[in-house]
């Protein structure tokens, strides 16, 4: 599958890029250690995970001089992002990307975006990866039967998605305090207490966002309808295939199905889009003239489109410097107000959860017995 070439210079020789306090769209801030963005903001989720990789791990030992299967895998943990950042280097963009967690053989990163190109280049440069890793890194003697894949979905914070803390030590709060009042103010924290905190997020989004990567496959990078906005609309304007330079065509973005996924936007059936990366091949070339589907880009674009701008729509995007003028109204605290009436026990008010540095104490004969037998 060709994907454009960027040629822009990189901004950072590092996945995370350490600056000095700044202002940042909608009168956020960046930190000078975290590098982390305290306000609205959309980021991108990139996954990629390893195909074959349970029956991989249960083959026989056949003394053919292959390496152990744990060396295989934790090759993958420090040669993928490798990959990625040459990947980067290469395609010439000025994105960092940041691991945010590792789900057994899946990896998952992500990057902040601000306009549809960030999100058009994010996207070109995880596909090159991924080619990438199969071909250069997979192609291995004894490491037949692994392959990738992979999706992408978008998240905003911090209305409708946000961010969690949760502390690592179950004894490390004792503090009666609200909540929220105690997330808000971990998240501030300049040097953000990694050793004390696990920082995470959750939201509507990331739901949804897990759902449609659970649809990927080898073939299919699967994408979330913002991601497939974004792209649809780059493709149809002249920094796409509607304009001489055509920086940004993907001919073979499509809608790979329709589903109800449970719990998600009422129960309405969502669009799954994908990118065929195998659309190249020649056999699949020349099964695609006996399908039945007729779509467009256009009419990729104008489904995304209905689905956005539909009434409960639940995602948003957030991009303040968009090449289109568009998604630029800044997202909202759903906890701000709620923030402004919490109770404060260090000033009198209502404790809201229980003290464990003063437990109650239960007698014997109350506490509760293992059954015998």
């Amino acid at each position: 599958m060709e994907l454009p070439r960027k040629r822009r210079m990189v901004g950072s020789e590092s996945f995370r890029c350490f600056t000095g306090c700044r202002q940042g769209p909608g009168g956020s801030t960046k930190s000078e250690v975290s590098g982390k963005i305290y306000g609205p903001q959309s980021k991108l989720f990139l996954s990629c995970d390893l195909t074959g990789s349970t029956a991989f791990k249960q083959r026989p030992k056949n003394g053919d001089g292959a390496p152990p299967w744990q060396k295989v895998f934790l090759q993958f943990y420090r040669e993928f992002p490798q990959q990625l950042f040459a990947q980067r280097k290469d395609y010439g963009c000025s994105i960092d990307f940041e691991l945010w967690k590792a789900v057994g053989d899946e990896l998952i990163f992500t990057c902040d975006v601000s306009a549809e190109t960030d999100i058009c280049d994010a996207v070109s440069v995880w596909v090159r990866t991924l080619s990438a890793y199969k071909e250069d890194n997979l192609q291995h003697e004894g490491q037949s039967g692994l392959g990738v894949k992979g999706g992408v979905f978008l998240g905003t914070f911090p209305g409708p998605d946000h961010e969690s803390t949760i502390p690592r030590s179950p004894d490390s709060e004792s503090s009666g305090r609200d909540v929220v009042v105690l997330n808000r103010e971990a998240l501030l924290t300049a040097d953000r207490e990694v050793e004390k905190y696990i920082f995470d997020f959750f939201g509507p989004s990331i739901d949804t966002g897990f759902r449609v990567l659970s649809r990927c496959s080898s073939r299919y990078l699967t994408l979330s309808v913002e991601v497939a906005l974004a792209l649809a609309l780059m493709d149809r304007t002249p920094w796409g295939s509607g304009g001489p330079g055509g920086e940004y065509t993907f001919p073979n973005l499509l809608l790979l199905e329709s589903m109800e996924l449970k719990g998600v936007w009422g129960g309405r059936s969502y669009p799954i889009f994908a990118l065929d990366l195998e659309a190249d091949d020649p056999v699949n070339a020349a099964t695609k003239k006996f399908l039945p589907s007729t779509a467009t880009q256009d009419d990729i674009k104008q489904l995304c489109e209905a689905c956005y701008d539909s009434s409960g729509w639940p995602f948003r995007m957030y991009l303040p410097e968009s090449k289109l003028g568009r998604f630029g109204e800044v997202p909202t605290d759903p906890l701000a107000d709620y923030l402004d009436r919490a109770p404060d026990p260090a000033e009198g008010g209502e404790e809201m959860a229980p003290d464990f540095q003063n437990p109650v104490e239960v007698p014997e004969d109350k506490l509760p017995t293992r059954p015998t037998g």
